[in-house]
């Protein structure tokens, strides 16, 4: 157990035989690794970033519930309107209980564009220059 959390685990091959995993480093511990994540939380990119990420993320939750909520209310308190006959058997129920699926579909799709366009590039920056950190904490990046 402690040398998973350590970054290693057990061979198959062997009971003693331990391979460590990619990109951690033995010869720097959890503490080193820790104040690398700490630097990173503090960075002023990361807090815009989680902060467009829950801002983002809140709006799609109460819109799509907003919208399954008025659906539901309207189903539950408005039969007579939700039964009105729009063309042959369909009414409106059926294309609202129909465009639940597709606001679904438009919300996903919405939040994919959202996230390739504003979050994406923001965590690449933040992914690159963390791993180029861990390069050097690692020992991999040669001194000049």
């Amino acid at each position: 157990m402690v040398d998973y959390l350590e970054g290693v685990t057990r061979s198959t091959t062997g009971p003693r035989e331990v391979v460590a995993l990619r990109g951690v480093d033995r010869h720097h511990g959890p503490a080193e690794r820790s104040r690398l994540a700490v630097r990173l939380s503090a960075d002023p990119r990361f807090v815009k970033l989680r902060r467009r990420f829950v801002v983002q993320t809140a709006i799609l939750i109460v819109v799509f519930l907003g919208w399954y909520m008025a659906y539901l209310f309207l189903s539950i308190y408005a039969r007579d309107f939700m039964g009105m006959q729009i063309y042959g058997v369909i009414n409106l129920a059926l294309l609202l209980g129909v465009g639940q699926f597709a606001s679904t579909l438009v919300l996903a799709w919405g939040y994919c564009l959202y996230a390739a366009r504003r979050l994406d590039p923001l965590a690449a920056e933040l992914r690159d220059e963390s791993a180029a950190a861990e390069a050097v904490l690692n020992g991999r990046v040669g001194q000049g």
